[in-house]
């Protein structure tokens, strides 16, 4: 059997994430590594890797799920705790569904410029006291929103995690929110966007989620736009704050050298200050019927930027499984996929290219990413639309679908090589109610999907005469101009 080369991406990034370009599963960027990298990590790192390897080139499908004990705490909050005792480390997230979309109109920004605030002071210390009290124990912490909720992480050796718990929970229960940090946050926020224009795949990524998602709650960027982030005050961050930071339904997730009833103890103590409101329940809304459209942005590059694409689908659809070996076959296989192959091999348009979907709480959207020069903007475009047309009409064939499954089965143990991913993968599971089985049985679902089920999602949710596309170049140098949608004969 051809065992082709592996390449070490965790979770489902190769078919499937998140709107920031994390796999849906995977924790954010972690705050929870250890201060310094040992040389224990990286071997264990390295031997993980070559384990996923193994799994690939055998076929091996076998999947346990970390063992895990749950708790409801008395404040509403959704305890999970995993006893890891190889490191005398605790790592611990807590999930609150406080994300960018729940950013009131006109306030688009909030939630992140909330997050961000959080470890800036409280009642009791400065920004300065904080950042101090955390380094004297050795810890690493973090505080953070995406689209779909904020986080609080901590990554605290066993014999500390009191004291590192006692700082976590006085950031979460009693932020001060010091009027001269909403200014400095605000500001830093709007360099970064400011910065951001200088980056055409990030304009592109903006523009392609206004264009999409024009006027709902993920028509914008978790950090914002720069209209109403200028206009924030402590004032709509105070608000924010009492409106979405409450326990019930929050969830949180501790991992390490702990026992469960001990986590669930601490735990109650520590978090019992916290507000115990509840959180309006949230409901997207219905999308409107829309059209195809093209937006161009002319800037002095001589690469264009291209995302051609359409609303996806929400975590909980029942052809998620399937969409993610399609996807694979497509454009999420790298060296692999077909477009890769069409596209960068055979037509030598383009640097790199790529497809996935984003998938969340609501549905998200289907992509299809790639840099090629300007002049060869329209080939690679057609040639796009010719490979999503051809996966709709064509079965797969049944080395295509073996590849997929091998891969994302064989990848799925890179899930669960650290406790700051299994904290991070218990939490989402909870959060997307995927149940306490996803980790046993994911394999099993991606096992058995046919090229028929493949072809059959195909179909169904690729609609290439209505995706929206978004160029990003110097259109002095396109030789004509970009086709509204792709076009079927």
């Amino acid at each position: 059997m051809d065992c082709r080369p592996f390449r070490a991406e965790p979770l489902e990034s190769a078919a499937v994430t998140s709107p920031n370009g994390a796999a849906i599963l995977e924790p954010g960027a972690s705050p929870l590594a250890c201060r310094s990298q040992s040389v224990l990590t990286l071997l264990c790192s390295y031997a993980l890797a070559h384990l996923a390897v193994i799994f690939i080139c055998s076929g091996i499908a076998a999947a346990a799920g970390p063992p895990a004990e749950r708790y409801s705490l008395s404040n509403g909050a959704h305890l999970i705790v995993s006893e890891q005792h190889a490191l005398p480390l605790v790592v611990m997230q807590i999930l609150i569904d406080a994300g960018s979309r729940r950013d009131p109109r006109g306030q688009e920004g909030v939630a992140n410029l909330t997050a961000d605030l959080l470890t800036e002071g409280t009642r009791k210390r400065t920004a300065s006291e904080i950042s101090q009290a955390f380094d004297f124990i050795g810890a690493s912490y973090s505080t953070s929103a995406d689209t779909e909720y904020a986080v609080l992480a901590l990554t605290v050796l066993r014999k500390d995690f009191d004291t590192g718990l006692g700082l976590l929970a006085d950031l979460l229960q009693h932020p001060s929110f010091p009027e001269a940090e909403v200014g400095r946050r605000r500001e830093a926020a709007l360099a970064r966007m400011k910065a951001g224009e200088d980056d055409p795949g990030e304009v592109a990524e903006r523009v392609f989620v206004k264009t999409l998602f024009a006027g709902e709650p993920y028509g914008h960027q978790v950090i914002g736009t720069p209209e109403a982030v200028g206009k924030l005050t402590r004032k709509e961050v105070i608000a924010f704050y009492a409106q979405q930071y409450h326990p019930s339904g929050s969830i949180i997730t501790a991992v390490g050298d702990i026992s469960a009833p001990e986590v669930r103890d601490r735990m109650e103590e520590a978090l019992r200050d916290w507000n115990k409101g509840t959180v309006a329940s949230f409901q997207y809304p219905a999308a409107p019927a829309g059209h195809a459209q093209t937006v161009t942005v002319d800037k002095p590059i001589t690469q264009a930027n291209i995302i051609l694409g359409q609303r996806g689908v929400a975590r909980d659809n029942p052809d998620y499984y399937a969409l993610q070996v399609m996807s694979y076959i497509l454009g999420g296989g790298g060296f692999s996929s077909r477009l890769f192959d069409n596209i960068r091999i055979k037509a030598g348009l383009a640097y790199s290219v790529a497809s996935f979907f984003t998938v969340n709480k609501a549905a998200g959207s289907f992509q299809v990413v790639m840099q090629t020069k300007n002049e060869s903007t329209n080939d690679a475009i057609q040639r796009a639309c010719s490979e999503i047309e051809r996966i709709r009409q064509e079965p797969v064939s049944d080395d295509e679908v073996r590849d997929a499954k091998l891969y994302l089965t064989g990848s799925f143990p890179l899930k669960l090589d650290s406790s700051s991913k299994i904290a991070g993968f218990l939490a989402q599971v909870e959060f997307f109610d995927l149940g306490v089985d996803y980790a046993d049985t994911y394999m099993q679902r991606i096992n058995a999907v046919t090229k028929e089920d493949v072809q059959r999602v195909a179909q169904r949710y690729l609609h290439p005469e209505q995706m929206d596309l978004v160029v990003v170049s110097n259109l002095s140098e396109v030789h004509a101009s970009p086709a509204p949608a792709c076009t079927t004969n």
